[in-house]
């Protein structure tokens, strides 16, 4: 019987670490980078459940513009999951304990990384909202260390920070585990490290009970995972990422200094948790990074169990300029842009089609522009500019649109030129010189030179004058018994040129 029941527990053991193995495997798919843009976590055989299946195709030159990472964005994505007839969110702690197969449970988890201050800032979206989540400190992150260039000092300045975020905005504060980077690159023992750590923010009020591994630039390098550091968390062993006993560096094998979870009095590691559904924007596939617009919750169904990871330094706070920071139009001759009064004159050169025209442009960050409803694509769209054109400007936070009114004109005509010339009636000859600017006119032998009606063609919009009088032309007689140079300025105002007009009998 004895032996019997020991061979039972031996089976119930290895189903356990097969089932352990496989959510495992799971929880890792995807490709995972860390904010330098390194891959951490290579892509598994074994896709996750419906990992990408919320990704939205986008016709980029019809659909409007995603505002990927503002922080309206967010605000947006947390208001279609406040319903909580459908919807638990929690922080980490209290999703892992938590399941409901009438409803989707999400776990919100942020890691902090690089940025305490863009952390605290994004918080403030989910508190106003009334959501809570779990942010990890990293404790080799610049905010972190009371000297950049000693990782074991800790700043007590991000106490206030942390103790605000947790006790004020029921936060909860988690342990951003580079463990292992500390013992291999810095020469730190890290579980003489991680207890010093966690007492001093213990008893600063921290309550810290979950720890999330870090991907490191270094781990690519060396191939290690941070959670290796936990003895819970060394195998299974990662694809890529196979050095979890020990690290070569250098010359040498650097064996790993390892603790358990409840040594540190820590409950869970994030990468281990129950769930059966992750998005992170931590995740690049074809050199773009994952965005929230991305996640389509339709996809969710009653009883999944979700995480969303989501990395507060690649959020910012969405600008609310509407504005055209540049407009050109090619071949044109000038352009002026008035942000006052929203308005944009263009010049382009005398006779052109304004029928079919194409923009050139630059708007405010993160905005984009639509005319008659039409998405508008800088050096993509072509309009008319026959008439006044309203170009509609939406801000990236997409609360804040403007009008812009696009006014373009053809310039005034630069050509000074005689088309015809004739004496009405005596005209023998013609010859007209453009190079040259001359005229030379033969005529019946009966003509008076010195009084003939001239008749004549010039460019259009041009005007001739003789001295300081104007002439106009098919009126007016003219004395030719000699030379007479001719003024044609025109229609621009700006070019003219002298004609020499001789007529000959």
């Amino acid at each position: 019987m004895t032996m019997i029941l020991g061979k039972n527990r031996i089976i119930h053991l290895i189903l356990n670490l097969l089932i352990v193995f496989l959510f495992f495997i799971n929880t890792l798919s995807g490709q995972d980078t860390n904010p330098d843009g390194l891959n951490i976590f290579p892509k598994k055989v074994i896709q996750r459940q419906d990992s990408t299946s919320g990704w939205k195709k986008r016709n980029v030159l019809s659909a409007e513009p995603d505002t990927n990472f503002t922080w309206e964005k967010y605000a947006s994505f947390l208001n279609k999951i406040s319903d909580t007839s459908k919807y638990i969110v929690l922080p980490l702690n209290e999703f892992r304990q938590t399941f409901n197969s009438k409803k989707i449970v999400i776990g919100l988890r942020h890691d902090i990384d690089n940025d305490l201050d863009v952390a605290y800032q994004f918080s403030e979206v989910e508190y106003k909202l009334g959501f809570r989540s779990t942010y990890f400190v990293l404790h080799t992150a610049p905010y972190y260390l009371s000297n950049s260039n000693n990782m074991a000092v800790h700043s007590e300045k991000i106490i206030s920070i942390l103790k605000k975020m947790q006790n004020t905005r029921h936060f909860e504060i988690g342990w951003h585990n580079d463990l292992v980077t500390l013992q291999i690159i810095y020469n730190i023992n890290p579980v003489t490290f991680l207890h010093n750590e966690l007492n001093w923010l213990r008893s600063n009020g921290i309550n810290i009970v979950g720890t999330a591994s870090h991907g490191s630039s270094y781990c690519k390098s060396y191939h290690y995972l941070n959670y290796y550091f936990f003895e819970e968390c060394t195998f299974p062993v990662v694809q890529n990422f196979d050095n979890n006993i020990t690290v070569p560096v250098g010359n040498k094998k650097i064996t790993l200094i390892k603790g358990k979870l409840n040594d540190f009095g820590l409950q869970y590691e994030a990468y281990f948790l129950n769930n059966n559904k992750k998005f992170s924007d931590a995740t690049i596939t074809s050199g773009i990074r994952w965005n929230i617009g991305m996640l389509d919750l339709n996809q969710l169904q009653a009883g999944d169990r979700v995480i969303i990871l989501l990395h507060p330094i690649h959020w910012h706070k969405g600008s609310e300029h509407a504005d055209f920071e540049s407009f050109n139009i090619t071949g044109q001759k000038f352009c002026s842009v008035d942000t006052i009064k929203s308005t944009i004159s263009v010049e382009m050169p005398y006779g052109t089609n304004k029928g079919s025209l194409l923009a050139v442009y630059t708007l405010s960050p993160g905005a984009y522009a639509k005319v008659a409803g039409k998405m508008q694509v800088s050096n993509g769209t072509l309009n008319s500019f026959n008439n006044q054109l309203i170009y509609k400007v939406y801000a990236e936070n997409r609360s804040i649109q403007k009008e812009w009114t696009i006014n373009v004109h053809n310039a005034k005509n630069p050509a000074c030129d005689f088309l015809s010339f004739t004496i009405p009636g005596l005209t023998k000859s013609v010859n007209i010189d453009t190079s040259g600017k001359s005229i030379f006119v033969q005529v019946n032998e009966s003509a008076d030179l010195k009084h003939l009606q001239v008749q004549f063609d010039i460019s259009p919009g041009a005007s001739v004058w003789l001295g300081k009088k104007e002439i106009l032309k098919n009126s007016g007689i003219m004395d030719f018994s000699r030379k007479v140079e001719i003024r044609v300025l025109a229609e621009d105002g700006i070019a003219s040129d002298i004609w020499k007009v001789t007529i000959q009998k």
